[in-house]
């Protein structure tokens, strides 16, 4: 449950990957091959993200590319030594790595990357993505990339026209009712890590085009496998949950358990 912004980043990396690459770092990359077998590291989590860049003219330059997400600020030297050591046993290739860091939190110890020991230097990049200002996603056509100027460097804009920028230009991008929906649930779950989880809610059901918690599918879902099918008691649960209340604030207000509510969490698919 806490690794679904995770799995937001890893449905969506494919898309993003080449616009933080180039318009961030400056990055030119020629083409970049999956790497299909995963490295046997007991610390590898799903949204590690391996590939391979591959310079068809001149293969001598080629290289492997890992990507993680990390939501706390920490030190990532020894973790970052780790992969790379096991990356290059495996691959024989060198490897550059990039850890992208989406907490809240200022960046301080995760801005450490830089590794020396006798014999050894280990630099990678760290992408602080609340240092970034929102055009640079804003102004993507690629929705997945829109969707992260939520997290991104507001300037002097307020979090609720930010908000509506973000969502506006996903309807412009995206034609599809079902994928627009997609995003806007997406755009929900990720606003918890800036706390906007009310006023992203609110703007969400004011659009004509918007999921609704009754009739949602991931609801459905849950009610129909035992969550207590369709009874004003869940939906509470359910509201109260996409409007970022904790889980003790609802078994307090609403005299249910800890488990009633966190088994209502995991069908919506919600962080807990």
């Amino acid at each position: 449950m806490a690794n679904i912004y995770d799995r937001i980043f890893k449905e969506n990396f494919d898309e993003l990957l080449p616009h933080l690459l180039r318009e961030i770092l400056g990055w030119e990359v020629p083409k970049l091959e999956d790497l299909k077998d995963k490295l046997q590291v007991t610390l590898e989590r799903e949204v590690d993200i391996f590939k391979k860049v591959i310079h068809d003219d001149h293969p001598e330059k080629d290289h492997g590319l890992h990507c993680e997400i990390q939501g706390q600020d920490m030190d990532m030297r020894a973790r970052e030594l780790l992969y790379y050591g096991m990356f290059h046993h495996r691959y024989k290739l060198p490897l550059r790595q990039i850890v992208i860091y989406i907490g809240e939190e200022p960046a301080h110890h995760i801005m450490n990357n830089i590794l020396e020991l006798e014999g050894l230097r280990l630099e990678f990049t760290v992408i602080d993505l609340h240092s970034i200002p929102k055009d640079v996603f804003l102004q993507s056509n690629k929705p997945e990339c829109v969707l992260l100027a939520l997290l991104a460097d507001y300037g002097q804009d307020k979090p609720e026209k930010v908000v509506r920028q973000i969502l506006h230009n996903l309807t412009n991008l995206v034609g599809n009712k079902t994928t627009l929906r997609k995003y806007q649930k997406q755009l929900l779950v990720l606003s918890r890590l800036r706390n906007l989880t009310a006023i992203t809610t609110n703007i969400i059901n004011t659009m004509p085009i918007h999921f609704d918690i009754e009739t949602d599918v991931l609801y459905r879902e849950g009610t129909e496998k035992g969550v207590e099918k369709g009874t004003e008691k869940a939906i509470s649960v359910a509201n109260m949950l996409l409007k970022g209340h904790s889980i003790s604030e609802i078994v307090a207000k609403l005299n249910v358990t800890i488990a009633y509510v966190q088994n209502i969490a995991l069908k919506m698919e919600l962080p807990i």
